[in-house]
């Protein structure tokens, strides 16, 4: 059998039971084309890939393979079945994650193609495509859910194709897309030009302007990034910043800081802070801060000292000792230190390369001005680089979900479910922003049902002597919930209400 004859059809292992008839309809439609179908012999797709294939028939066994990362299991129904009716397994040598990988970089290299279905990260099944089109094979990928979004390559683009009634995405190489980006501003003015050392370089700080000599004296080339010093006025380590400690043990920022106060006071080094980032992820980090807490204030019983003579605890002067006078003062140095001697921190000033921006879209790459007044936008397929496109498919999907509730009870059912789906701060901040514009939308269209029409026409009607009154009845029938009227037409009826008396007091 030619290797090359047959097609990969793998995907991610968890992949839902609901999604076999397309995983079956993919099978059958390279079946029919006299292709024979590749499986790595695992959960999920694979499985669902090997079923279509014995359900077709002796023929289809006898063009297909299955591609194991260790020696046959002893009990397999499937595969014996397909073994039974002229199917080919090749068996490896091995176990674990390198078998694995092994298996897939096999499976992809000698199949004509690959076809992925991939639900959620698929990490397994982004390698093999991955692998696939290294060696110049085709590819496709049918994004099933979970979050699945498509792989980012270079070199290509995604591009819409069918395999028979499945919608997929194909790989599409693109001659000249991976060429080398073309150089920044501060690529211009940190790049010298190739000669004699001493001499290149002084005719390259010739030809700089008076601020590009001011970045190219402070600046320090590390690989493609421009770092610049800073005076470090803060003696907190790297690994205890507050961003850093919300990532690592995914929480607040008060409860970060918290945190890293508490690791400052025991004086912890990252190898502490490791050990409690696993015990949060097993606990959470407000155990982790309650325990760190009562150390804290164990250590500092244990460390009181006694007030009775100040001179049994005072600090030795070391080597500052020749710098006491007689009087007993502390004379001042002959030498002030310069600035050079400061404690500096470094930051990016940027990359001596032009950004590039990936589609999140078509996966196309492509370069990106920072200094263009509008947002990048992608020259293949017109998709602009927006903040929540690059967030992945997950948080579009709930941004989506709010921009689309059609009533305001869907939307509150929507975000009670919100806080359960753990966002990041910055992603959270933009999910209510959109819930609070979706909620005002709604309430601006709201349609009030029969009796919220009574009572708005009631507080609209009402004299200026009786609405004082009427505004006891309204408090009253609405915690006695005598009268079926929703929250936000109590809104309604409360605005209107607080307009009148309003007017009538001016």
């Amino acid at each position: 059998m030619a290797g090359d004859r047959f097609v990969a059809v793998v995907g991610a292992r968890v992949l839902p039971e609901a999604a076999a008839p397309s995983v079956a309809e993919a099978v059958r439609f390279l079946l029919a084309r006299g292709w024979g179908i590749g499986s790595g012999g695992a959960r999920g797709a694979d499985a669902f890939a090997l079923q279509a294939v014995v359900a077709a028939g002796s023929a289809a066994c006898a063009r297909s393979v299955v591609f194991l990362p260790g020696p046959m299991p002893a009990r397999d129904p499937e595969l014996r079945a397909f073994t039974a009716s002229g199917g080919r397994v090749v068996m490896g040598a091995g176990g674990g994650r390198l078998a694995l990988l092994a298996r897939s970089r096999r499976l992809a290299r000698e199949a004509g193609g690959v076809v992925a279905f991939l639900w959620g990260p698929s990490r397994g099944s982004v390698y093999t495509v991955r692998e696939a089109i290294l060696a110049g094979k085709s590819a496709a990928v049918v994004l099933v859910g979970g979050g699945a979004e498509l792989p980012a390559f270079t070199g290509g683009r995604w591009v819409p194709c069918r395999l028979g009634t499945v919608s997929a995405r194909r790989w599409m190489s693109i001659p000249g897309d991976t060429a080398e980006p073309s150089r920044s501003w501060l690529g211009r003015v940190f790049h010298v030009e190739e000669g004699e050392p001493t001499h290149a370089l002084l005719s390259h700080i010739s030809s700089l302007s008076a601020g590009e000599r001011l970045w190219f004296e402070r600046g320090v080339l590390a690989g493609d990034t421009v770092l610049v010093p800073h005076e470090a006025l803060a003696d907190t380590p790297a690994f205890l910043a507050t961003q850093r400690l919300m990532r690592r043990y995914r929480c607040g920022a008060r409860e970060a800081a918290g945190l890293a106060e508490l690791f400052l006071a025991l004086d912890a080094g990252p190898a502490v802070v490791s050990h409690y980032e696993a015990e949060a992820r097993r606990r959470g980090a407000a155990a982790i801060i309650e325990e760190l807490t009562h150390l804290v204030v164990r250590l500092a019983l244990s460390e009181a000292e006694s007030d009775t003579d100040a001179l049994d605890h005072a600090e030795c002067l070391g080597d500052s000792a020749d710098q006491v006078s007689a009087d007993g003062q502390v004379a001042q140095p002959t030498v002030q230190p310069g600035p050079e001697l400061a404690l500096l921190a470094w930051h990016a000033l940027g990359t001596v390369q032009s950004d590039r921006a990936t589609c999140t879209a078509c996966r196309a790459a492509y370069e990106a001005d920072p200094d263009a007044p509008e947002l990048p936008t992608c020259p293949a397929c017109g998709t602009r680089d927006t903040w929540e496109g690059r967030q992945g498919g997950r948080f579009r999907g709930i941004v989506g979900a709010i921009d689309a509730c059609p009533t305001l009870e869907d939307l509150g059912a929507l975000g009670k479910r919100l806080y359960a789906f753990a966002l990041g701060p910055d992603q959270a901040g933009v999910a209510w922003t959109h819930y609070h514009l979706r909620q005002a939308a709604l309430e601006r269209g709201l349609v009030l049902r029969q009796p919220a029409r009574v009572l708005l026409s009631e507080v609209e009607h009402a004299s200026r002597r009786f609405l004082p009154r009427l505004g006891g009845c309204l408090y009253r029938i609405q915690h006695t919930k005598a009268v079926p009227v929703s929250a936000p037409e109590w809104q309604r009826i409360w605005g209107a209400y607080r307009a009148r008396r309003g007017a009538a007091s001016a």
